[in-house]
């Protein structure tokens, strides 16, 4: 009687996908996080705001020198152009839509790897890039925005705002809000369990912040990751985050 160990292709098409053996392909890695393309609308798409805020435009056209992405001879376009459009008969030009001087052209470049592949053969991707920022900017008309980023003759990336029209009646004033680091729901019942005294189930007492008037739970993660690095949920990073800007990538602002 004989024995082979070699799967048969029905078996190996099973085990294939079951996750048990893989082809021999190596998981890649993004250029840059919400950006796709070779241009780069920050803040990205799905950004809200209410209306009356304050925020900041940065845009970037990416030129790979190398890699699949490869693209221009590795010269970014300087002569991009931002659109927006306020769903209300009104596109122009950023700086006509906003009244304010165009900014002037900046330029960097930066590596990452492609894959795992070209990770360990340390052959990195060479990206140089031309950019923009718009500084202190404010849109005052709730409703749905769109922005149009053109570049290299024909491409063109898009990005759809949300502005949220702010509460009519003001009633919050001398606010004090507490941010917790690690604190979900298990967290938050473990603590009772620890520090209160509970008969047949039941508290004895209770914690400060059950006593608080108003408290919510947040949602934070990565604007490019469901599961995130410890650093990037970090309290005082979060904390920024909050107040002042977008979440990139993990471990970033």
């Amino acid at each position: 009687m004989k024995f082979s160990l070699a799967p048969s292709a029905s078996m190996a098409g099973l085990l294939l996908a079951l996750g048990y053996i893989t082809p021999a392909v190596a998981q890649t890695f993004q250029r840059l996080g919400t950006c796709p393309q070779l241009g780069c609308i920050f803040p990205p798409t799905e950004a809200e705001f209410i209306a009356g805020g304050h925020f900041d435009i940065r845009l970037e056209v990416h030129a790979p020198v190398n890699g699949s992405e490869a693209y221009n001879n590795g010269v970014p376009d300087e002569k991009f152009k931002l659109t927006l459009d306020n769903g209300k008969g009104c596109s122009a030009d950023v700086t006509s839509f906003f009244n304010i001087e165009d900014s002037p052209i900046e330029k960097w470049n930066f590596t990452y790897f492609e894959d795992l592949f070209a990770r360990d053969a340390k052959t990195p991707t060479v990206v140089n890039v031309a950019s923009k920022a718009y500084r202190n900017l404010t849109l005052y008309e709730p409703g749905q925005y769109q922005l149009k980023l053109s570049y290299y003759n024909t491409q063109q990336t898009l990005a759809n705002w949300t502005v949220h029209e702010p509460a009519k009646k003001r009633c919050a004033k001398n606010v004090i809000l507490f941010i917790g680091d690690g604190m979900p729901q298990s967290a938050i019942t473990a603590a009772r369990l620890i520090g209160h005294k509970q008969v047949n189930g039941k508290y004895k007492s209770t914690m400060q912040l059950d006593n608080m008037d108003h408290v919510g739970l947040q949602m934070t993660h990565s604007i490019d990751r469901l599961a995130n690095v410890l650093s990037n949920t970090h309290q005082k990073k979060r904390e920024c985050i909050d107040h002042a800007a977008h979440k990139l990538k993990p471990a970033k602002l």
